[in-house]
């Protein structure tokens, strides 16, 4: 088996390699954290199937004895997708997508195996999510920045769903769906609920005013209101009310900066 570790694995492979020393740092009162720039944004993005809004706010903290060029930030975010009946939501729980659960799936190649389909009539989300942000300023007026949603809650309407599970030809089932409530990001298909997360560059056009553009990738999910428990063909015993569908979209947005 060919382990294949994508980009944003490799991102959060460094998160979490570089918060502990970060921590430490101020620990030992070593002035090489400090605080930057407070800043509140927003992001419109959309791939024509699915259309997002997201409004942040966070603070950024400068790395480094002096230049303090590369920075993180800590905030919150309010994302709010609008899509129409041609999204598709598939199976989301990572023990039947990929076979497998906890660390073992952030390294899995394994094709899915236990996918079904669910169909919305319409798709509308409000999350608001506590986010991480790693930002790099290569020049004065521009920086580059990947951040990604942690944890938080999703809330919207309940919408008119159609499941087709098994063999997808005959077994379809009329219900309803909310979004999931819980969002909390666990890595890869372990993920529970809507999370968000984009790459950006960015331009400061004025000195409490950049603009930038970029890249999301969206998280969005629904749970089934009276899910279905069967057995497929492989003898495996299906069982879950939760679907995803996954977006990676375009956009672009703007940020005010509310100190230097």
């Amino acid at each position: 088996m060919i382990v294949k570790i994508n980009l944003m694995q490799k991102i959060l492979l460094f998160i979490l390699v570089l918060l502990p020393v970060s921590i430490f740092s101020q620990t030992k009162k070593v002035k090489f954290i400090s605080r930057t720039t407070s800043e509140s944004g927003i992001f419109l993005s959309s791939n024509g199937s699915l259309s997002a809004s997201a409004l942040s706010l966070n603070q950024y903290w400068g790395v480094g004895k002096r230049k303090k060029n590369f920075k993180f930030g800590l905030g919150a975010r309010l994302t709010s997708s609008f899509g129409g009946s041609s999204l598709e939501y598939i199976t989301a729980p990572a023990i039947l997508t990929s076979g497998q659960t906890g660390p073992g799936v952030f390294f899995a190649d394994q094709q899915p195996k236990n996918i079904d389909t669910l169909s919305l009539n319409s798709t509308q989300i409000n999350s608001l999510n506590a986010y991480l942000a790693l930002r790099y300023d290569f020049a004065k007026k521009w920086g580059i920045e990947f951040n990604i949603d942690l944890a938080g809650i999703s809330l919207g309407g309940s919408k008119s769903a159609s499941l087709q599970y098994g063999d997808g030809t005959s077994n379809n089932k009329t219900s309803n769906a909310k979004p999931t409530f819980g969002n909390v990001l666990l890595i890869s298909d372990n993920d529970l609920g809507s999370l968000n997360s984009e790459f950006l560059v960015s331009y400061k056009i004025k000195p409490k005013l950049k603009i930038k553009a970029g890249a999301s990738f969206l998280f969005n999910e629904y749970t089934l209101s009276s899910p279905v428990k069967y057995i497929n063909t492989a003898g495996t015993t299906i069982d879950t009310d939760r679907y995803r569908t996954k977006a990676f979209m375009f956009g672009l947005g703007i940020n005010y900066i509310f100190t230097k």
